[in-house]
């Protein structure tokens, strides 16, 4: 099994993904989500079509808590699970994130990228899949609007589109 992982812009963004996931057969139970800019889960990303229509209320299974670096946080699937067992003396240190993606199969380095992302604002998706997937993944999580994570953590690339 292989873990792809992908950041997005917004919380909308990321549930538009997960939703497209879910429409080809992905398990539920693979399909993590982590967000903390939650206002935008009420706005349908422009390039969302019909899976996002009435959607984008809630993600199903996903529970909402306050952590220092991030505010507000809402998480659903296999990486709730791990920020469970990552303690909350952890959860209180700006690299939260990438212990919980360590711990659901994300090698250290590529964690830590997404994390220091994360703490810049947006999303991250994770997939646990088969190897033979991995690169479908990928692409579909591309298609639904992943940003290059690379791109996001140059200096001049932090501040955020704002439409």
């Amino acid at each position: 099994m292989k873990t792809v992982i992908a950041l997005f812009d917004t919380a909308a963004d990321a549930k538009y993904a997960h939703d497209a996931l879910l429409l080809r057969k992905y398990d539920r139970s693979d399909i993590s989500v982590v967000a903390n800019d939650l206002a935008t889960l009420h706005e349908a990303p422009p390039h969302a079509g019909q899976i996002a229509a009435g959607a984008l209320s809630a993600i199903l299974g996903s529970v909402a808590f306050s952590v220092p670096y991030a505010g507000p946080v809402l998480a659903a699937g296999p990486l709730l699970g791990a920020l469970g067992s990552v303690g909350s003396e952890e959860i209180d240190q700006p690299d939260w994130l990438a212990k919980a993606l360590v711990k659901i199969g994300v090698p250290e380095p590529e964690a830590r990228k997404y994390s220091d992302a994360f703490n810049q604002g947006g999303a991250v998706v994770t997939v646990r899949t088969r190897e033979i997937d991995a690169d479908n993944v990928a692409r579909l999580l591309a298609a639904c609007g992943a940003v290059d994570v690379d791109e996001r953590l140059r200096p001049e690339s932090r501040q955020r589109p704002t439409g």
